[in-house]
């Protein structure tokens, strides 16, 4: 028989004070471990005072990044303690440092996020900042995933608001997929992109069929945080970011070079409504729209802290960023894809403060 190897994480958990029994709910998966090396920053290292993560376990040893000069020094710190696991407990970055360093040690990886910002907190990919900026890179996704529903209602709005952004860019990316495939015959993993769309449109629809209170009623966190699992799920099928990334991730990556004055959550996410205009899903288009009106998702210029002018400038440089096709790539010229903008920004967007 032959199968396709996958490197898929053992669980995903979220739950009301969940790291009070961290050792607990990893012992429940039969996982085993004793001594444990904690990457975090200044937050997590309140949490693990709070919830007393460090007496759960025989041994551990807290690496805050902050006070770290490097990731070789991070890497040689976990090496020379012999640890059996690591825990990332904190945001995107501290998460992708800890997959990173899980990659070069080959030593597994517990991700424990404080925000539900984006598909980070499990996928296979970490962004990683160098002499030369910030860099993608493959790594290790984690073997787990353990979300305290306490600690991520504690986090400001704009970091929910950031993963549903994410989440909804799935949309945009499936359908540059399904283009690639269709006008240069690049392979397909269908599998993976339906995962991705279908993640997208069920926290989508979500909202049409549920009632949640506010972003951080309990229902909404459960499915935004599986829903961001499901996406990191179909990055490990495909081993690639393909099905979660595409023309709206083009236009975040330029406007990072340019500007990058907001969370990659927020720009993917307003980037998805003007590549859904591209794909010509104005259904799907004004579905979103009403999600993100419901919910005060920034959609002006002055929200976004981002100026029109170099909005522009970035989606004329989003076409080429990095090689992979997407509708971007359908106009013969960033004049015409501007001239879409500004009728698509007439149509459909807030006039004030743009």
């Amino acid at each position: 028989m032959i199968y396709r190897n996958i490197n898929l994480f053992i669980f995903a958990r979220i739950d009301k004070k969940i790291l009070e029994n961290l050792v607990d709910v990893i012992k429940e998966e039969n996982l085993y471990f004793s001594n444990i090396a904690i990457v975090t920053r200044n937050f997590g290292e309140k949490l693990i005072e709070k919830n007393k993560i460090s007496k759960q376990f025989s041994k551990t040893k807290v690496y805050n990044f902050y006070k770290i000069s490097n990731l070789s020094d991070l890497r040689s710190l976990i090496v020379n303690q012999r640890a059996e696991l690591i825990l990332a407990i904190g945001g995107g970055s501290v998460i992708d440092i800890g997959k990173y360093i899980s990659m070069e040690t080959s030593i597994p990886l517990i991700s424990i996020p404080t925000v539900l910002s984006n598909d980070g907190i499990a996928s296979p990919i970490s962004i990683i900042k160098s002499n030369r900026g910030y860099k993608s890179l493959g790594t290790t996704p984690p073997i787990g995933v353990i979300a305290d529903i306490d600690v991520i209602s504690y986090a400001p709005d704009i970091f929910l608001l950031s993963g549903i952004g994410d989440l909804i860019s799935n949309l945009s990316a499936a359908l540059d997929w399904e283009l690639a495939h269709k006008e240069i015959g690049e392979k397909i993993d269908v599998l993976a992109k339906n995962i991705a769309y279908n993640s997208a449109i069920n926290i989508l629809y979500a909202f049409k069929t549920k009632f949640y209170e506010s972003l951080k009623d309990e229902n909404l966190l459960k499915d935004l945080f599986y829903g961001l699992i499901m996406s990191a799920i179909s990055m490990i099928i495909a081993k690639s970011s393909r099905p979660a990334s595409g023309s709206e991730h083009n236009i975040s990556h330029a406007l990072d070079k340019i500007c990058s004055n907001q969370l990659h959550g927020i720009q993917v996410g307003f980037a998805t409504i003007f590549t859904l205009y591209l794909h010509k899903k104005i259904n799907l288009l004004e579905d979103v729209l009403m999600v993100y009106k419901n919910i005060n998702f920034p959609l002006n210029f002055n929200a976004l802290k981002i100026s029109e002018e170099k909005f522009i400038k970035a989606l004329k440089l989003a076409p080429n960023i990095r090689e992979r096709f997407t509708v971007l790539n359908t106009f013969q010229s960033v004049e015409i894809l501007e001239k879409m903008f500004k009728e698509f920004k007439k149509k459909y967007l807030s006039t004030r403060n743009t």
